[in-house]
């Protein structure tokens, strides 16, 4: 399976992965479409059977945003993640394949997290990058804008990008939801990140406060499409992250 099929990456997820998005979806009460279709009504909260109408409508919202407006026909999901990747400050987002870009947006909002956390918060996260392999001098690329695969190799960036994007979504859903979501912070991927996941949260809680009033000028569909593609990246860095047996190689390195 390609790890760019995000339809797949939804129908390999749990059901408690997706309860999530189901969330954000349905908060957005007003606009919303999915808690009126057949699907939603025959099988929630067995998710998993309507994941299409799950990501379809997650799409559906991405039509709705300014950028978007004036087009015939809704955006593909690529689209849409390039326009949130564009409120978190990606430069050229439109020049990314699907994958490459989900790691340029959680790159970006560590980058972003980093410049905001000052003190012992700041040595905790740059020591967990140091004890994950990224060094003094990788971790000044990375400052730079070069990719944790380019510093550490697949296995390695896997862990650490998933590991990553779990504390952002975990993040994002405590802002949206007032409840975390179901991500590895402990575990194998604490064995890479360990303190650097709680020196994460407040800077990358700042990061996103700071999003949130961009994407109230711009529209309430963002408010469905920001969080919603973060968790996705973070499904979909999981999904990598197993199929390379970065998860098994971490336990065998204890």
């Amino acid at each position: 399976m390609s790890s760019s099929d995000t339809l797949q990456v939804l129908k390999r997820a749990s059901n408690e992965d997706l309860a999530t998005l189901v969330a954000y979806i349905l908060k957005a009460s007003t606009t919303e479409k999915l808690s009126a279709s057949g699907a939603y009504k025959q099988h929630q909260p067995n998710h998993r059977r309507y994941a299409g109408e799950i990501l379809a409508e997650i799409r559906l919202f991405g039509g709705n945003s300014f950028v978007n407006l004036f087009r015939s026909q809704g955006p593909t999901y690529l689209e849409v993640v390039q326009d949130v990747a564009g409120k978190f400050g990606v430069k050229k987002a439109e020049s990314y394949e699907l994958v490459a870009l989900e790691q340029e947006l959680i790159r970006t909002i560590l980058m972003d997290a980093m410049k905001k956390s000052s003190g012992q918060e700041r040595i905790d996260i740059e020591n967990a990058l140091k004890e994950a392999g990224v060094g003094q001098s990788d971790l000044s690329a990375l400052l730079s804008g070069s990719s944790l695969l380019g510093l550490l190799g697949a296995r390695a960036a896997s862990l650490l990008g998933y590991q990553i994007a779990g504390v952002v979504a975990n993040t994002v859903a405590m802002q949206v939801l007032g409840q975390g979501v179901r991500a590895v912070v402990g575990g194998a991927a604490s064995a890479v990140l360990g303190r650097g996941a709680a020196a994460l949260l407040g800077p990358i809680g700042w990061v996103l406060t700071g999003v949130w009033t961009a994407v109230d000028l711009a529209g309430p569909a963002f408010r469905v499409t920001v969080p919603c593609v973060l968790h996705i990246a973070m499904l979909r860095q999981r999904m990598i992250a197993e199929e390379l047996g970065a998860f098994a190689e971490a336990f065998a390195d204890d």
